[in-house]
């Protein structure tokens, strides 16, 4: 099997000619679990580390095109040199403290936020997936799993559809395979596909029924919740019939936000697009006078919840900006304290002195 089958490409041989390494070869990162790696090159697959006390900047992680060397034994695994410049990357804050950024996958051509309809979709972390993969440099779509299971199809679709402004929406079904064979249709080989979504929602199952045969573990919901055990412990690309890649990737428990610029106006382009008629050219849609964004809310034209939403992931956002930026981390130190004395003042907390 070439590399071209797991996209490589003459933008990816310019990319390794810049890194002035002409006696190692290229592979991709097609499987990954903490620091052990497997590295598809054009001899096949195989086991890869880094060389000890080394330190790779980026980390490789699966999706990453990399230049190793083989071992001084045959059966050595394949030692990692470097990682080839990235065409996009889904980040998030590290789980848990956010102090940190984590790439959960690298080079991936279109992002699959997939949901389960077996609950009622959640439209709040729908907007929050697509920020981040918009942010990417990917392009996201919206899978609609277990559509038999939906208490009301339509009505999901729709409440769906407002929010994903834009964005390819499909519904799956494992009792319709036209549906599998539809959204089949849209991939194409050498082009990667990553799918992510909280556990439960059905993204290994949906990679088998697109793969025909059964490529990766799957597991049952708890009929309480509809919440899915962590069956995927690792990150995987798989290739299927016709060529695409697939990337699965864990559930995950939490999408913390890393730093969002474009991908933010990309998930809520009408809030943009209203943004251009505001008053002041540095509205924050707060409590500005000749604010169009507020105006749209009292016309009932701009959902208030949709509101609050960007401006959460708009703080997540900026408060991840400030821990690196020195500069924004003053700004949000100033504003802190602007707030502290209003409360100090205001005749509710304390009155005038």
């Amino acid at each position: 099997m070439t590399l071209e089958a797991w996209g490589w490409d003459n933008d990816w041989i310019e990319r390794q000619a810049g890194l002035g390494l002409d006696d190692a070869e290229p592979g991709r990162v097609i499987e990954q679990e903490r620091d052990r790696w497997t590295v598809q090159t054009s001899a096949g697959a195989q086991a890869a580390r880094h060389s000890s006390g080394a330190v790779l900047v980026p980390y490789p992680v699966v999706g990453d095109w990399v230049v190793v060397k083989p071992g001084p034994m045959p059966s050595d695994p394949l030692t990692l040199l470097a990682v080839l410049p990235r065409r996009s990357a889904f980040s998030r804050g590290a789980a848990l403290t956010g102090a940190t950024e984590q790439v959960l996958a690298a080079n991936v051509d279109t992002v699959w936020i997939v949901h389960g309809l077996d609950v009622s979709p959640n439209l709040r972390r729908l907007e929050r997936y697509l920020a981040v993969a918009w942010e990417s440099g990917a392009n996201p779509a919206i899978i609609l799993t277990k559509a038999d299971l939906a208490a009301n199809l339509d009505e999901a679709i729709g409440e769906v559809s407002a929010v994903a402004v834009g964005v390819p929406l499909y519904t799956v079904s494992v009792e319709d395979a036209s549906s599998v064979q539809r959204l089949k249709a849209t991939v194409q080989p050498g082009l990667t596909v990553a799918l992510l979504g909280p556990s439960g929602v059905g993204k290994s199952t949906l990679i088998n029924l697109l793969a025909a045969e059964t490529l990766t573990a799957t597991g049952s919901v708890r009929s309480g919740d509809r919440k899915g055990r962590h069956t995927t412990t690792r990150r995987a690309l798989f290739q299927i019939p016709g060529g695409a890649l697939l990337l699965d990737t864990p559930g995950l428990r939490e999408l913390r936000v890393w730093e969002l610029g474009q991908g933010l106006a990309s998930a809520f382009p009408e809030i943009e697009e209203l943004s251009a008629h505001c008053r002041f050219r540095d509205c924050l849609h707060e409590t500005e006078p000749g604010c169009a964004i507020l105006q749209a809310v009292e016309d009932g034209q701009l959902d208030a919840e949709r509101l609050a939403s960007f401006r959460k992931l708009r703080a997540e956002s900026a408060y991840e900006a400030s821990k690196s930026d020195p500069q924004a981390r003053a700004a949000r130190v100033a504003e802190h304290k602007t707030a502290m004395k209003t409360l100090k003042y205001h005749p509710k907390y304390g009155g005038r002195r």
